[in-house]
């Protein structure tokens, strides 16, 4: 009788056992299949490579005359209205009403404010000092709207854009445009882009073509000091007539 209570009670253990390996295997699943999720979501690879470049730009300017190439690379950014674009291969997709104005306003600020970040938000010199002048241009992003958007999608006046970015607030304490460009009216922001762009605000934002959202400085010998001179950021069509606009020398950016 004792030799039985002992076999029924050890069984009894083994299977407890078993259930509770059971439910950590499967809590272990569970587990792998969220991280999976979240990491196709949130498009973590994306992130990675942003940060990647911020942070090469950071150390490029504590370097300051000796210091390695910039480790950035071009987003490819397709502003989708649920069908894909054509002629890139996106690395970020953002979903948007091609009837709703300010979703797409939305997506091309935020990008423009990642592009803003990586790139030291005009606080580092992260360009070749040299006695020319040489304009160093970043592209971070090649924007293209999907074929719904580009059918059904309102051509977008420059100002109206800028407007918006002067009217949103990008935080509790500035709006995009403040934190772009550092002004509070259109009318400032116009003066600083006639230095470079001229037209630049008399422009439109026509879903039919491609963009590209960039910005660039240069570091240069004036008189006994290096001076730093940085691009403001811009989102334009992308041809080879704007890059001169700026007046780009070369391009740090990989494609």
């Amino acid at each position: 009788m004792k030799i039985k209570n002992i076999k029924e009670k050890n069984f009894g253990k083994k299977g407890e056992l078993t259930t509770t390996q059971l439910v950590t295997i499967i809590v272990l699943i569970v587990s792998f299949i969220v991280v999976l999720f979240l990491f196709f979501r949130l498009n973590l690879g994306e992130t990675s490579n942003k940060e990647i470049c911020r942070n090469s730009v950071i150390l490029r300017g504590q370097a300051g005359i000796v210091a390695g190439p910039l480790d950035c690379r071009t987003n490819y950014f397709c502003i989708s209205g649920g069908r894909n674009c054509e002629e890139i291969t996106p690395t970020a997709t953002v979903n948007v009403d091609p009837k709703n104005k300010e979703e797409i306003m939305k997506a091309l600020a935020e990008e423009m404010a990642d592009c803003w970040w990586m790139f030291g938000e005009g606080k580092v010199g992260y360009a070749d000092r040299n006695a020319f002048n040489d304009v160093a241009c970043s592209i971070c992003s090649i924007v293209e709207f999907d074929e719904r958007v580009r059918e059904e999608a309102e051509p977008i006046e420059y100002r109206d854009f800028y407007d918006y970015l002067r009217t949103t607030p990008k935080s509790s304490t500035q709006t995009y445009l403040q934190y772009f460009y550092d002004v509070n009216s259109l009318n400032s922001l116009e003066e600083g882009f006639n230095q470079t762009l001229g037209d630049y605000l008399d422009e439109t934002l026509d879903p039919g073509k491609n963009y590209v959202i960039l910005t660039g400085m240069s570091q240069g010998y004036f008189f006994i000091h290096w001076k730093s001179k940085h691009v403001p950021i811009v989102i334009m069509e992308r041809d080879a007539e704007n890059y001169e606009k700026i007046g780009c020398d070369i391009f740090l950016t990989k494609a």
